[in-house]
């Protein structure tokens, strides 16, 4: 037929049809559908011809027009004069003298230094260096993985300013340096801004300067390394609670307009900023009215300062839209999580957790900042006590309460959120710590009586503390010690509290020997000191042993490779692919034993093998499992012709069941004389069960030797079996014997792109350049997929919160291909997988793409497209 075209029209209203008879069908309410390809069951004959065109509208690819970029250019103009009258220089305050504890500045600034190449990943610096890749190419923030690539406004900043570093480069170390700068610019506001604030006469002294150090360190380094967020929230609560301590008049006031402005589109965590306005609202009202004699001053600063504000929205909405904002939080609440702020409890049920969101570390501060808070108050809430370092302190612990609050209104409730609040939590600490030895100058029964008090509760908290694991992101990376159990140097059980008690008594009996009267009162700040000391020790330790107890696929290791140019790839330089190789041949040789063992079969009715018995690596097969049957056996395979191995190849068969416990799996290697096989010696591979593997749904693996461990002089090799469990593992199932080669992965992957790298794994390959794209509302379909550590977490395969790769499991399969990390095969690193059984495989992606731009207003022009719910 010259015009048989059917067209499918989808939009906010629903699905309508129109047939090529002119007939048309309307489906009201129907959703826009997702389309992942196009399939037919025509014969290519019947289908010559067949065509498919598609329109796709993507309300994330925008650009801003000629009068937007105008609108923007005067906006920033506006915000520059403004602050251009009112950052004038303020009178002069009283020169603090710094003593000579440059050297503290010193040891802060190294460590961070230290802590960039040896510290531990984020959850998601994977996710948002990857979101940051598609930025610099693409121009639209995407989520990426999910949420069908729906933009990360009104909360992409940070994003958006990672963009331009990946142009650089994608390596871990260069994108870490971001946040190991705002570390820096942290401790320099926090120490001269805060502390100078809080502190006027002690702030500048060694030991004031290093007790302020040791608690930003413990509050910092768990939690704000990387690509997340935190950081920049972090050093934009300190500048605003800097700024708000220092209040004035305009000046300070502007600069504080800036920071909120600025820090608000970074995440929903960036509320954090409102925490000192909220209690520094009295300082900062009265330097505005002292400001604005007349009511036409105070209308024209509000103004002004709303200007400065308003930078924010212009950071929101200069490349996206109302429409896409609106459309953005639909998608995002659908999928979620969108948790509302009664919900907020299960932040702390993480941090009291046993995996990596309740590290020890990661739990220290926080608990010590919950077990302070309620000491402050008792020492300087009584009138008596109301000096200047007891009102610092208390407006300390109101900005630490404030900002812990303000944490409800993010919508996920993940601990390692905490981060964001590090300034107000090593402010408390300081200041609370100062305050403490301060009132135990003096003691009396009161002092003594809260000070007894004080340590008991912090002595719990630090013990609650210690009792989480040594845990942290993708474990693959650092061998840490103590990773799923509480940390016990030395064999002592810091999660009791007897060892803190013990401690505090003999490190108070050191500092007050001749004071002894004083060590009660001041028993808080001696234990605080104490338990950010152990944290720091244990963390920092941990991190520099790791490498030590594992140089294979170590991130410090990569870290330090990439500074020393030897090795560039990240991990993919400690990986190793393994692809099969041509199945061995049985040899003339007699030799098969069977004994509790079947050919081609013996494996569960859902385990099938690689291939169906009999034919590819299935060719040979044996088995012991039988159902309702519990027995053991053993068996020998016949001798299999071994052909001269190359340096990088060796031998390998496919496995169900398990090779310990009472079971073996062993290869024999010999050599052919006359009409027998000479024994040569045997070699037992390393085996690695996949640690979420359902007993019920056993899955196959693919063991093997490299050629560098068979005898020399091998020419013939066969299989040694032993079933000797009873229970439900007690059966194995193996294939026969196949060639395998060796190849790094950056080598295998070089022409079998694009790739998709899973999100806990995208921050670790920086020579996988060959990534799948998200543009225009199509993703391209990626040929390779380098998966997490199992359990493999596939987000952007899950059609139920709009995986963007979903194409991936609706059509065709995906096969693991043997991977392991050199030199340790038994740690699971991750897998590599390759997409095939999808039919026309030569026409995967073979469409030609033409991009439509179209004039809008930014409100009401784009159509918002209801997922399907």
């Amino acid at each position: 037929m010259a015009d048989c075209r059917v067209m499918v029209t989808a939009g906010r209203d629903g699905v309508s049809v129109d047939a090529p008879d002119g007939r048309r069908t309307d489906l009201p309410g129907e959703p826009v559908p997702q389309v992942f390809g196009f399939d037919t069951d025509l014969d290519p004959a019947d289908a010559a011809g067949l065509a498919v065109t598609m329109e796709v509208a993507d309300p994330f690819s925008t650009s801003p027009s000629a009068l937007k970029y105008g609108l923007i250019g005067v906006q920033l103009a506006a915000v520059v004069g403004v602050l251009v009258l009112l950052v004038r220089p303020s009178r002069p305050g009283r020169r603090l003298r710094w003593r000579l504890s440059w050297w503290v500045d010193v040891g802060v600034v190294a460590t961070l230094a230290a802590w960039a190449v040896i510290g531990p990943l984020a959850v998601d610096d994977g996710w948002a260096s990857t979101i940051a890749r598609n930025v610099a190419a693409t121009g639209n923030p995407g989520n990426y993985y999910r949420w069908w690539n729906a933009a990360e406004v009104p909360f992409a900043f940070s994003q958006e300013l990672l963009a331009p570093w990946t142009v650089v480069s994608i390596a871990p170390l260069w994108l870490r340096l971001p946040s190991t700068l705002l570390a820096v610019a942290t401790w320099l506001v926090f120490s001269r801004g805060v502390l100078g604030a809080a502190l006027p006469v002690r702030a500048a002294t060694g030991r004031v300067r290093s007790l302020a150090a040791v608690c930003l360190l413990a509050a910092w380094l768990p939690f704000n390394l990387g690509t997340r967020p935190e950081s920049y929230v972090a050093l934009a609560v300190v500048v605003a609670l800097s700024l708000a301590m220092r209040a004035r008049g305009p000046r300070e006031l502007a600069l504080l307009a800036l920071t909120v402005g600025l820090t608000v589109p970074i995440s929903p965590n960036g509320l954090l900023v409102l925490a000192p306005i909220v209690v520094f609202a009295p300082r900062l009202l009265a330097a505005l009215r002292a400001a604005s004699p007349t009511r036409w001053q105070l209308a024209a600063h509000v103004a002004a300062l709303s200007c400065v504000a308003a930078v924010g929205l212009t950071a929101v909405f200069a490349d996206q839209t109302w429409d896409a904002l609106l459309i953005a939080s639909d998608w995002h609440t659908f999928f979620g999580p969108a948790l509302p702020w009664w919900d907020e409890p299960d932040r702390y049920r993480y941090l009291l957790g046993s995996d990596q969101q309740g590290s020890a570390a990661k739990r220290m501060p926080i608990l010590l900042t919950a077990a302070m808070i309620p000491v402050v108050g008792l020492l300087a809430l009584p009138r008596a006590h109301r000096d200047f370092v007891g009102r610092a302190a208390l407006r300390m612990a109101a900005v630490a309460v404030v900002a812990l609050l303000l944490f409800a209104v993010s919508p996920s409730k993940w601990s390692y959120h905490l981060g964001a609040a590090a300034g107000p939590i090593a402010a408390l600490l300081t200041v609370g710590v100062v305050l403490v030895t301060r009132r135990a100058r003096t003691p009396n029964r009161y002092l003594t009586v809260v000070g007894v008090a004080g340590t008991a509760l912090l002595i719990g908290a630090a013990a609650v503390a210690l009792d989480g694991p040594n845990a942290w992101w993708l474990p693959v990376v650092y061998d840490v010690p103590w990773p799923s159990e509480p940390p016990r140097p030395l064999g002592l059980p810091l999660n009791q509290p007897w060892p803190w008690l013990a401690a505090v008594v003999v490190v108070s009996v050191l500092l007050y020997r001749r004071r002894l009267a004083r060590a009660p009162a001041a028993g808080p700040a001696v234990t605080t000191l104490t338990a950010v000391g152990v944290v720091l020790v244990l963390l920092l330790g941990s991190f520099v042993a790791a490498p030590l107890r594992r140089p294979e696929g170590s991130l410090a290791k990569i870290n330090l490779d990439r500074v020393a140019g030897t090795r560039v790839c990240g991990l993919a330089d400690d990986v190793d692919v393994l692809p099969d190789g041509p199945r061995l041949a049985p040899s003339s040789e007699a030799g098969e034993q069977l004994a509790g063992f079947d050919r081609q079969t013996g494996y569960p009715a859902d385990a099938p093998p690689p291939d169906p018995p009999g034919t590819g690596a299935s060719t040979f097969l044996w088995g012991s499992h039988a159902p309702d049957v519990q027995a053991t056996g053993s068996m020998t395979s016949p001798w299999f012709v071994l052909p001269p191995q190359p340096a990088n190849g060796g031998v390998t068969v496919s496995v169900a069941g398990r090779t310990d416990g009472g079971n073996q799996l062993a290869f024999e290697f010999g050599r052919a004389d006359g009409g027998g096989v000479a024994p040569l010696g045997d070699r037992t591979p390393v085996d690695r069960p996949a640690s979420d593997e359902d007993p019920a749904h056993p899955l196959w693996r693919s063991l093997g030797v490299d050629a560098a461990v068979i005898p020399s002089g091998a020419d013939r090799m066969r299989i040694h079996a032993v079933d000797g469990r009873t229970d439900a593992l007690g059966w194995l199932a193996f294939t026969g014997p196949r060639l395998r080669s060796s190849i790094r992965l950056t080598e295998f992957l070089a022409d079998k792109g694009p790739v998709l790298i899973s999100w806990p794994m995208a921050f670790l390959f920086p020579c996988v350049h060959d990534i799948a794209t998200v543009r225009a509302g199509v993703a391209t379909t990626p040929l390779a997929v380098i998966e997490s550590p199992r359990p493999f977490l596939t987000e952007d395969r899950r059609r139920d919160i709009g995986g963007v790769f979903a194409a991936l499991t609706v059509f065709g399969t995906l096969h693991e291909i043997p991977s392991r990390l050199v030199g340790r095969p038994d740690v699971d690193w991750g897998a590599v997988k390759l997409s095939g059984d999808i039919p026309n495989e030569q026409a995967r992606d073979a469409y030609s793409r033409t991009v439509t731009r179209t004039l809008v207003p930014g409100i009401g022009g784009v159509e918002h497209l209801p997922p399907e719910r």
